[in-house]
């Protein structure tokens, strides 16, 4: 059996995170998969920076990626959404398709395994397959409500009731994550976050741990 044999088959199982793979015509597939280019980063590297242009499009297969904002003057930073395991970058697509440069910046908050499809690829497969139009377009609402949602956080919640909800999410009593990084979801200081974080630990809410979180609640 070839390495090309078993790389293609290999790409197949993986494409099957994605909801319009499985819908695809053998051909649809087959044609895809040749365009492929298989892309990984690790913990903490920038996939794209606000303000680039991206000439690939991004279908991520496993990991998490953070889209965010950037002050002027890189002071704060603004979470914007998550691209999950089974989407496709949607701020590549735009600037791919429309040669504008990025709104957010992206940075791989796992290590990430995915692959890149060049931009005319993406503009064909949109033009002439009404399955992957589908996904495309579905995904766009699904960012737009977790943005919005976002937004309303961050206009009509205290910071505690934020932190709880973006910890009770996680679905387990225990949650890795640091002072920092938990900053960068509530889009604030790493100062205020850990000043209310030991007011909901003296509360009896959570426990404070080295790198994790624990939930008593």
């Amino acid at each position: 059996m070839s390495s090309e044999f078993i790389l293609e088959r290999n790409q197949m199982k993986e494409l099957e995170i994605f909801p319009f793979y499985t819908d695809l015509t053998l051909e649809e597939k087959e044609e895809l998969i040749a365009l492929l280019k298989p892309f990984s980063l690790t913990k903490g590297s920038i996939v794209h920076y606000q303000g680039d242009v991206c000439e690939n499009s991004l279908l991520l297969v496993k990991g998490t990626i953070r889209l965010y904002s950037q002050a002027d003057d890189f002071s704060e930073e603004l979470t914007l959404y998550t691209l999950k395991a089974g989407e496709q970058c949607l701020s590549k697509i735009m600037t791919g398709l429309n040669n504008i440069s990025a709104i957010p910046s992206a940075v791989a908050e796992t290590d990430i395994e995915a692959f890149l499809v060049n931009k005319e690829a993406i503009e064909a497969f949109i033009a002439r397959i009404p399955v992957y139009q589908d996904y495309v377009i579905s995904l766009y609402a699904k960012k737009i409500v977790e943005l919005t949602t976002a937004l309303q956080h961050i206009k009509f919640k205290n910071l505690d009731e934020r932190i709880m909800d973006f910890l009770h999410k996680n679905e387990r009593k225990t949650i890795n994550i640091t002072h920092n990084n938990l900053a960068e979801q509530m889009n604030t200081s790493r100062t205020v976050v850990s000043r209310v974080l030991k007011k909901l630990e003296e509360k009896g809410t959570l426990k404070l741990h080295r790198g994790y979180i624990e939930i008593n609640s």
